[in-house]
C-alpha cells in the first residue's frame, strides 16, 4: 500500500509565532506607527511519523497601523532536521513512503535544509460594534518564496479571508476567529481548500499582557490530519517603543508539532 499524505505546520515559518495581543482594535487605540518584530523558535514534533522534525526559525515582520486599519508583512529564515517531506511553512505535505506492493516501507530518510520561509503578507481592518465588541476583517496572501526542491514549500500562493469577534470586559479579553483558506496550484501536491478556527483569552495587568490561545485548521491533503495547537504567551512592555514576548504551544493532533516555544522583541516607532 501507499502511505497517505499528510498535512502539518511549522507556526513560525508561517508567521503565527508572530503573536499579537489581542486583536487591532484594543491594540492601536487609535495611533498610527510601525512596527518590527524578530526573534527565535524551535519545534519538534513526530507529525504521525517514526522519526521526529526539529525546527528552529527566525521570524522577522514588519507591521504598519494606521488607527483601525493595519498591514503585515512576515517571512522567516528556517533550519529543518527530519523525513525530507515534512514541509515547514503555512501547512506543509509530507509525500508519505511505501514500495506500492503493501509491504514495509524503506526506512525514513533524515535530511537537513535551510533557507527563506515564504512570504505571508495580511491586511485587517477593525469595526466597532458597540458596547465593548469589536469585529476584525483580515485578509492574507502567502506569497512562494520557499524552496519546493528543500521541502521548504509547496510552491502554491495561497488565499485566506477570515473574521475575528473580540469582547473587552475590563482587563480581560475574549476573541473568536473563523475562516477558510484558498489553497493555490502546487505541482507537488493536491492541495484543497480548508476551513480554520480558533479562539483566546487575554489577561492584562499594569505591562504584562497573558494570552491563551487555541488553533484548528483541516488538513489541506485528503486523508492528512489536521492542525490543532495550543498556545500560551506572556507580553512585558517595557516602554511605549519596546515589547518582549515568550511563548510555548503544544499540538494536539499529527498536524502540529508536539512542543514548541520562542522569544521575540517587537518594537515601535512613531506612536
Amino acid at each position: 500500500m501507499t502511505y497517505m499524505p499528510r498535512l502539518v505546520a511549522f507556526a513560525a515559518a508561517s508567521g503565527a509565532a508572530l503573536l499579537t495581543t489581542p486583536a487591532t482594535a484594543q491594540d492601536s487605540n487609535g495611533d498610527s506607527y510601525i512596527q518590527f518584530s524578530t526573534g527565535v523558535d524551535y519545534s519538534s514534533g513526530d507529525y504521525g511519523d517514526a522519526e521526529d522534525t526539529d525546527m528552529l526559525a527566525v521570524p522577522v515582520s514588519v507591521k504598519y497601523q494606521a488607527g483601525d486599519f493595519y498591514v503585515r508583512a512576515s517571512t522567516a529564515w528556517v533550519d529543518v532536521k527530519g523525513p525530507s517531506g515534512i514541509i515547514p511553512g503555512d501547512g506543509g505535505v509530507n509525500p508519505g513512503r511505501g514500495n506500492g506492493g503493501g509491504g514495509t516501507p524503506p526506512p525514513t530518510e533524515i535530511v537537513s535544509r535551510s533557507g527563506l520561509a515564504d512570504v505571508n503578507l495580511e491586511a485587517g481592518y477593525s469595526l466597532f460594534l458597540g458596547g465593548s465588541t469589536f469585529f476584525d476583517a483580515v485578509g492574507k496572501v502567502k506569497l512562494p518564496t520557499a524552496s519546493e526542491t528543500k521541502f521548504l514549500g509547496t510552491g502554491s500562493t495561497d488565499f485566506t479571508a477570515q473574521g475575528e469577534l473580540l469582547h473587552v470586559m475590563d482587563n480581560v479579553s475574549f476573541s473568536l476567529v473563523g475562516g477558510r483558506r484558498f489553497n493555490g496550484s502546487s505541482d507537488l501536491y493536491e492541495l484543497q481548500d480548508v476551513w480554520l478556527a480558533g479562539a483566546g483569552v487575554y489577561v492584562a495587568a499594569d505591562d504584562v499582557t497573558l494570552g491563551l490561545d487555541y488553533e484548528w485548521r483541516e488538513g489541506a491533503v485528503e486523508g492528512s490530519p489536521d492542525r490543532s495547537e495550543l498556545t500560551g504567551s506572556l507580553t512585558y512592555k517595557l516602554n511605549e517603543s519596546l515589547r518582549l514576548q515568550g511563548y510555548g504551544y503544544t499540538g494536539l493532533a499529527d498536524g502540529s508539532p508536539d512542543i514548541g516555544g520562542g522569544l521575540q522583541v517587537l518594537l515601535r516607532l512613531g506612536q
